[in-house]
């Protein structure tokens, strides 16, 4: 037989990897400037330390449950909870900022800090979109300095 068939073929694997990692190296670098890693100033609660007997200034807490916002302020001239709308996907979070805004000028010597505690089935993105509502408005700022807790209910 003229020809001579028989031989065995093998598959080229190389140019089939070069493509691969171009790809992957691609990506990656790709994924590096479409993610933009933010830093969020949060303050963690300390526990114990020097307990002072001097009175505390006033504070209000954003609890998160899951089927509302409750807005709380503490120390003197204290309130009981305020329910406030859930705050939606997309959106501003109008109504708990203009809430705030009007807490922040009504008590005098209110704290900077905001204690924000959500329920463990609240989704992160609505833990976010409350500290954001919290941080300013169009008037200015409104709680820089935001503290996380964690809700003791189940």
């Amino acid at each position: 037989m003229a020809g001579g068939g028989g031989g065995t073929e093998e598959l080229n694997l190389v140019p089939y990897l070069d493509i691969m990692v171009n790809l992957i190296m691609f990506m990656v670098v790709v994924t590096a400037y479409l993610v933009q890693l933010k830093e969020a100033p949060i303050i963690a609660p300390t526990y114990g330390g020097a307990g002072g007997g001097g009175e505390q200034a006033p504070f209000i807490t954003v609890a998160i449950a899951t089927t509302e916002i409750n807005l709380l302020a503490g120390g003197a001239g204290a309130m009981g909870a305020e329910p406030l709308p859930k705050c939606v996907m997309k959106g501003p979070c109008t109504a708990l900022t203009k809430r705030l805004r009007e807490l922040r000028t009504a008590i005098p010597d209110v704290s900077e800090n905001l204690v924000v505690t959500a329920d463990k089935t609240v989704p992160y993105w609505e833990i976010v979109k409350v500290m954001d509502a919290a941080r300013s408005d169009k008037q200015g700022p409104l709680f820089p300095a935001i503290t996380l807790a964690t809700s003791l209910s189940q």
